[in-house]
């Protein structure tokens, strides 16, 4: 079982449902963000082999993800289960699914992350096309300076174990230290295009925590005129996307995604010359190759 959360992407979720049950997953539990667009429509494409759930903004997604998974176990058995955002896609060339990959596991292991791939916008990329077949220049490792994913990666857990989901990417009850899979199998496609950007960037401000007591937490992230504090950056990139929006406004945020954020021209090459950016087109060519298939239902 794969568990979901999505937030207005209903295109690219169908692709998402559709590559991982035809990769071998065989039940997507969808943890809907309160979505505004057709997400619970696409939803329902799949019939039986997706669960659907809508929660408000800024619940707690891990509570979600539990009642999905706790709901799944009372109508079926459930051995493996793995986490993941509508723009992350499991996959390895050769394996005919996730199961491939943890067939080998030993028994006291109870949880495998995966180490991710971060896929970034080129000049090469294909107008129009999906952005898992358009796409296929991703930062050479987690240590690239191009690399603005999690280094934390994502997992999959022994169903019989996990009880309650607490960590987006590895839960820290689990009984030994980080098992990490050899291979890094999650194909993260963190900007899909240049609005996407523009929204993310924007959005950064609403995660600055609320003054405790004061003020609902809802009621602060989603009332702009509220004063707040800047959020403790996580990461350098973020400050920089944050000054770009301060200094300039949305337009400035689209020229850096043009001219910046997306690798083009001696950027591109200079990139790959040194490492920090290659080249690795297989799952792209895989996701052309099935994009015509019937959508798998059960």
């Amino acid at each position: 079982m794969l568990l979901l959360v999505t937030q207005n992407e209903a295109e690219l979720l169908r692709s998402n449902i559709r590559h991982h049950l035809e990769w071998g997953i065989d039940h997507v539990g969808v943890a809907d963000n309160d979505s505004t667009d057709a997400t619970a429509d696409v939803a329902r494409e799949f019939g039986a082999a997706v669960s659907y759930r809508r929660f408000p903004d800024f619940h707690d997604r891990q509570i979600v993800r539990t009642a999905m998974l706790d709901d799944l176990r009372n109508r079926q058995s459930v051995t493996w289960v793995g986490v993941a955002d509508t723009d992350e896609f499991y996959w390895v060339d050769g394996a005919v699914g996730v199961a491939d990959l943890l067939t080998d596991t030993p028994d006291d292991v109870v949880g495998v992350n995966f180490g991710m791939k971060l896929y970034l916008p080129t000049d090469l990329d294909v107008p129009d096309d999906p952005v898992v077949m358009s796409r296929v220049h991703r930062s050479g490792s987690s240590e690239s300076p191009l690399h603005t994913s999690y280094r934390a990666g994502k997992s999959f857990y022994r169903a019989d174990w996990l009880t309650t989901i607490t960590d987006e990417h590895w839960c820290p009850e689990v009984p030994h230290p980080q098992f990490r899979h050899d291979e890094p199998a999650v194909h993260h496609y963190m900007v899909q295009d240049e609005d996407q950007f523009v929204q993310k960037v924007t959005r950064l401000i609403s995660w600055a925590p609320p003054p405790d007591g004061r003020i609902a937490a809802a009621r602060w992230r989603r009332t702009p005129e509220i004063e707040r504090p800047l959020p403790g950056w996580s990461a350098p990139f973020k400050k920089e996307w944050w000054d770009v929006y301060q200094d300039g406004g949305e337009a400035a945020v689209r020229e850096y995604y043009r001219s910046v954020y997306t690798l083009g021209g001696n950027r591109r090459l200079e990139a790959l010359a040194d490492g920090s950016l290659v080249v690795d087109g297989g799952f792209a060519a895989w996701s052309r190759l099935h994009r015509a298939a019937p959508i798998p239902k059960k």
